[in-house]
């Protein structure tokens, strides 16, 4: 007994070796001395030998069933096992045993909890409770398992007794702050997570649930109360702070500190959806980021496929960007998780009709009527079917009885827009005005309600509809004056002011645009106003910052593309209208824009495939377009093409003089002079006054070749000049009418009055220089063009001041006339013959046969520049020189001269029999 005691305190005061010799030779001496084996197994316990523990602890229960200390032992080494039966049986012994230990009981009804018996571990918490009051914690877990339960009254009474107990328990006062919170009892509530606060203050919970109750009332201060409940506890189970607070921040508009938060969340939590959903919202309120959204979407589905709310924040998302097909599906999707929510039904309808599934959209409206009986009963309800039904009548029928029965000025509202939807302007304007009344304050010193700058703004459209700008501008000005940031209006206004033609219209787009960077229709409006005033630089950045708004708009790229076209930077705009077809392929504009650009480049092959394709995409003819591609016919030469356009034109515009002109160019052009005519008399019939028509049929009339056309032809100029005495073109026709003539000096005055009108008219120099040459005024043909060259340098006017000089003996600067002319346009023949002739003349026929190679290069079946090489190889290549004379002798077979000068080949050739055929030829 003395070993055992001497033991016991060796075990005590830490000697344990001593406490093992002592006890162990006690059991020696007396193996059933029971309290030996306690203190031995205590002390395996400090060495964690449980299992050895267990023995000593079932040898004492097994020679003495009363210690009660020894089944409390057992079940706490049983309870540390997980074994929670065999932890329970033991405890139900020792309290047979000892029925007022506290501890017992609350140390079973752990177990109990343990093994899912909340009924009777509640008992045991209770009887705990009421053995020893002041042991919080068993009346702590009864009131858990009521909060956990939703029982709010027993949680609350509940943890006011522990309150009563301990009144600086942090955790009851949370708790049941908490319980006031979720029965609404908010000035409860707040004081009890207060104080949770005040004696704990490292207590994240509480810090939390007082941020969720302020959250509302005071953002700020909740916001701080998130972040300190963060900063002391930032794990998984406080999880939703960061949420919460992603929330608030969200907010106050501080989109860039929700979003981290949100992430925070769902690093913890990845199945938090709503985490996901959130940020997808931000994206497209701040960003207006539709495919980033939508990935945040379709991972919170990814997580909770059966989370509605992604569903149907995704269905708007691909309503936004145009995928149709795809929102439908969403819709689709929710609706058969909640077949009961009628406000799904009606948005699937509404798809439907836009892709005009007239039959479906009926189907899924109805639906949503049979679903929600409130929908049926209620006025409004049954006017926004019949409207989406496109059943107007009815619809305003239904809101005019209830305006009867009650008016308001939300249904006056609605009776409007219903009447906007039917095309009822004047009734519309009607309605709102009455609700505008309605609105008014009868005190006139209290403010417009901010609705009324909602309704001011539907009547100033409804007065832009019924093309009273006026009135518009009026609305608009009353919309501002309510609300001061009303972006939508600022915006009309500005759109307003310029169809009244004011000048201060961009000043609106400025303003709506500083209240709202994302109204993407205020950048185009702005772009165009600076297109109107030719400040296409502004005009090109305003369409930069639509396009940032809205990539995919076919629009912007329309605009900047146009833009650039009257910046010259035509390679530009083509950029950016290909841009606008990749987009929308049936953009039939975005390939005429295109089709203008490649024009002005002389990619002509491009231009005629864009216009081509214009063509195709519409179904009746497009007048610009045949005239366009008409004109690009003409510049490429392919003048059957151009008539066939112009024919085409004819038919879509009969009353367009223009065109008949133009038809008649294109006959004229292809020497069918009689339709050329009868397409100038056309234009004449629509237009007598049109001058150009009266100027091409002279000119067709004179091309007949004989007398009387020359007489008819100088009549049309008379009366072109008749009508416009200062028509430079039919003055100078005329002047080449009198050449013809033979009237010299009355072509003469002709063209000089041509030149008093414009003295840099070219045609009109160059005409009297050749009038001045026939007289043999050389030095006045001269002077003449000099002065033409001096406005312009082509090779027709170099060849032909070559010519003149030629005819002043001045045959060197006439060569280098040529010359020049050559160097400016390679291909131009008649420099190389004249200059040829030059040389020929000078005797140098080595030079002149060189020239008139090159000029036969160009033009192969001139017989002059044939009958010329022939003559310069008669100086000593007979053999050539008599093929090249029946070369000219095939091409021109009445000319006299080319027999003759072949005869002469043969004769020196010794062909006698040669020389007499040629001779014998008819002259």
């Amino acid at each position: 007994m003395y070993l055992c005691r001497r033991g016991a305190i060796h075990r005590k005061v830490g000697e344990l070796k001593k406490a093992w010799d002592d006890l162990n030779k006690a059991i020696e001496l007396e193996n059933m001395l029971l309290d030996a084996y306690w203190h031995r197994h205590l002390l395996y316990l400090l060495q964690n030998n449980k299992k050895a523990a267990l023995d000593d602890l079932t040898f004492i229960i097994k020679h003495s069933s009363s210690q009660a200390r020894a089944y409390r032992s057992r079940a706490e080494l049983y309870r540390q096992e997980g074994d929670a039966t065999m932890a329970i049986v033991n405890y139900s012994q020792a309290i047979k045993l000892n029925p007022n230990d506290v501890e017992t009981y609350y140390q079973r009804a752990a177990m109990f909890k343990m093994r899912g018996d909340m009924l009777l571990a509640l008992e045991d918490y209770k009887i705990a409770s009421r053995l020893l009051p002041s042991k919080t914690e068993a009346m702590f877990e009864i009131g858990m398992y009521r909060f956990n339960n939703e029982n709010w009254t027993g949680a609350v009474n509940d943890f006011t007794e522990i309150l009563e107990q301990d009144p600086q328990d942090s955790r009851a006062y949370t708790y049941r702050g908490t319980v006031f919170a979720k029965m609404g009892q908010f000035s409860k509530a707040l004081p009890d997570l207060a104080a949770g606060v005040h004696y704990n203050p490292d207590n994240a919970v509480a810090f939390y649930q007082r941020g969720c109750i302020l959250r509302k009332i005071h953002p700020r201060r909740a916001l701080q109360d998130f972040s300190v409940s963060l900063l002391l506890d930032d794990s998984e189970e406080n999880v939703m702070a960061f949420m919460h607070r992603g929330i608030l921040y969200t907010d106050l508009k501080r989109w860039e500190d929700a979003i981290p938060d949100f992430e925070a969340a769902i690093r913890l939590d990845p199945s938090l959806a709503s985490a996901y959903v959130n940020i997808g919202l931000i994206y497209i309120i701040k960003h207006s980021n539709y495919q980033k959204a939508i990935r945040q979407y379709t991972s919170a589905i990814r997580v909770d496929p059966t989370y509605v709310r992604a569903l149907i924040c995704r269905a708007e998302a691909f309503q936004k960007m145009g995928m149709l097909q795809e929102a439908i599906l969403d819709y689709a999707r929710a609706i058969h998780m909640r077949p009961d929510v009628s406000d799904y039904h009606m948005a699937r309808g509404k798809l439907l009709l836009e892709q005009k599934k007239l039959d479906l959209a009926s189907f899924h409206v109805k639906q949503a009527a049979q679903l929600n009986q409130g929908l049926g009963a209620s006025a409004t309800q049954q006017a926004v079917v019949h409207s989406f039904l496109k059943n107007f009548d009815q619809a305003i029928d239904v809101l005019e009885r209830a305006t009867r029965v009650k008016p308001s000025a939300q249904i006056f509202v609605l009776l409007g827009k219903t009447n906007m939807k039917a095309k009822r302007f004047e009734d519309a304007i009607s309605s709102f005005l009455k609700a505008i009344e309605i609105l008014t304050p009868w005190n006139s010193r209290n403010p417009m309600p901010l609705e009324a700058a909602g309704v001011y703004f539907l009547i100033g459209m409804c007065q832009s509809e019924v093309h009273n700008d006026s009135g518009a501008l009026d609305a608009y000005n009353e919309a501002i004056k309510v609300n001061p940031d009303y972006a939508e209006a600022f915006y009309q206004r500005g759109l307003t002011k310029m169809k009244l033609s004011h000048t201060k219209g961009v000043h609106d787009f400025n303003r709506a645009l500083a209240i709202n960077p994302k109204l993407f229709q205020a950048f185009l409006s702005r772009a165009a106003y600076y297109g109107m005033k030719g400040r296409y630089s502004k005009g090109i950045m305003s369409c930069n910052e639509a396009i940032k708004l809205q990539p995919q708009s076919v629009r912007a790229y329309l605009y900047r593309g146009a833009l650039k076209y009257h910046i010259k930077a035509f390679g530009l705009a083509v950029k950016d209208l290909t841009e606008a077809v990749a987009i929308d392929c049936r953009c039939s504009l975005a390939y005429f824009n295109r089709a203008v650009c490649h024009h002005e480049m002389k990619y002509f092959q491009k231009a005629l495939m864009d216009y081509g394709t214009v063509m195709l995409l519409e179904t009746n003819p497009n007048l610009k377009v045949l005239q366009n591609r008409g004109l690009l016919y003409l510049e490429i030469g392919d003048i059957e093409n151009a008539l066939e356009d112009f024919k085409a034109a004819a038919k879509v515009s009969t009353l367009n003089p223009k065109i008949r002109h133009t038809l008649g160019l294109c006959y004229h052009k292809l020497n069918k002079l009689e339709e050329a005519v009868a397409a100038y008399d056309d234009a004449l019939k629509i237009d007598p006054f049109f001058v150009e028509a009266y100027n091409g049929r002279g000119n067709a009339l004179m091309d007949f070749g004989h007398e009387q056309g020359n007489v008819l032809g100088r009549r049309d100029y008379l009366k072109a000049l008749h009508l416009d005495p200062l028509c430079l073109s039919a003055r100078v026709n005329l002047a080449y009418n009198l050449q013809v003539e033979g009237k010299f000096q009355a072509a003469w005055n002709q063209f000089s009055a041509a030149i008093a009108i414009d003295s840099t008219c070219q045609a009109a120099l160059e005409g009297r220089a050749v009038i001045n040459l026939q007289m043999g005024n050389t030095f006045g043909a001269f002077v003449d063009m000099n002065e033409a060259l001096k406005i312009s340098k082509t090779a027709e006017l170099l060849n032909n001041r070559g010519v003149v000089q030629q005819y002043m003996g001045d045959y060197v600067n006439a060569v280098r006339d040529y010359q020049a002319a050559i160097r400016l346009e390679p291909s131009y023949a008649l420099s190389y013959y004249n200059a040829g002739n030059v040389y020929f003349r000078q005797r140098q026929f080595k030079q002149a046969l060189s020239y008139f190679n090159k000029a036969l290069s160009w033009i192969g079946d001139d017989e002059s520049a044939v009958l010329n090489r022939a003559i310069t190889k008669y100086m000593g290549d007979y053999v050539n020189a008599v093929r090249d004379y029946q070369a000219a002798i095939r091409l021109e077979p009445s000319y006299a001269l080319s027999y003759y000068n072949a005869g002469n080949v043969y004769f020196r050739q010794r062909q006698f029999k040669q020389v007499r055929r040629s001779s014998s030829k008819p002259r």
